[in-house]
């Protein structure tokens, strides 16, 4: 009996497998390269025109900027060219305009887009020709309108006439009057409103004039926190009492100096109000 079991008997059978891989392949190529004829055939300007377009620009974040004008910065409007909007572009031309600090640009949704803004908000207003706003940091902010600005503290001493608004000023005036605007604003003293003049026209002093018209003479740099609060607990006190000083001097540590007060019947000039 032969015992041979060599792999010549199945060869046959092989064979036929290799033929039919070979035709499956072959299918397939010829299925995929119709669908990429098909794909071809697709007209994609059209669709794209159609499609791939802005539907929607949302603002973000506006306070005293209108919506429309950061829409007219951005340049972007409904119906553009989704697929080759630039992002980064956007935001640049958002954050050129001198009122924006910083802009974040985004898609909203499948064809929408968000944009993010966060102004400079006005801390005090300088002569420059006419009346014009700088936040926080001494940049000078271009008018929202003609002859209009935020209800905050008149800044005095400081050159600015032949400035550009989105200038930084980086003078010393400009930081002793912008660290006066912060100490002024802070929510425990609510004193912000009651000034309507800072004068840092001298060195060594610096003068506030109050809305009902009391000065305050104050040294070049803010006192502290608690010298303010001297101060007004003084106010209050001498308002409570009828009586209205033409001068109040904080120059000196833990006391608040009234001079020139009316009616006459107050204490006398140069009364000192220890803290």
């Amino acid at each position: 009996m032969s015992h041979y079991q060599g792999r010549a008997l199945s060869r046959p059978e092989r064979r036929g497998r290799e033929g039919g891989g070979r035709l499956r392949q072959a299918v397939r190529v010829a299925v995929l390269m119709l669908a990429i004829g098909g794909i071809a055939m697709l007209p994609w300007k059209e669709l794209r025109r159609r499609h791939a377009i802005v539907t929607d620009v949302r603002v973000k974040g506006v306070r005293y900027l209108d919506a429309a004008r950061v829409r007219r910065a951005a340049a972007v409007v409904e119906g553009q060219d989704l697929l080759s909007l630039d992002l980064a572009a956007v935001r640049r031309r958002v954050q050129a305009d001198p009122r924006v600090a910083k802009a974040d640009v985004r898609h909203h949704g499948l064809r929408g887009i968000e944009i993010e803004v966060r102004e400079r908000i006005p801390a005090l207003v300088v002569t420059a020709g006419e009346p014009i706003e700088v936040d926080s940091t001494g940049v000078l902010l271009e008018p929202l309108q003609r002859g209009v600005v935020a209800d905050v503290p008149l800044l005095t001493g400081v050159h600015a006439s032949d400035l550009e608004p989105g200038t930084r000023i980086r003078s010393d005036e400009m930081k002793r009057g912008l660290a006066w605007a912060a100490v002024l604003s802070d929510n425990a003293l609510r004193l912000s409103g009651q000034v309507s003049e800072l004068d840092v026209s001298e060195s060594r002093t610096t003068r506030l004039v109050l809305m009902n018209g009391i000065r305050v003479v104050g040294p070049a740099w803010p006192v502290s926190l608690r010298q303010l609060s001297g101060l007004r607990a003084t106010l209050l006190d001498l308002q409570r009492k009828g009586m209205m000083p033409g001068e109040v001097d904080v120059r000196i540590p833990n006391q608040v100096i009234v001079r020139d007060t009316q009616p006459t019947e107050l204490v006398s000039v140069d009364q000192p109000h220890s803290i």
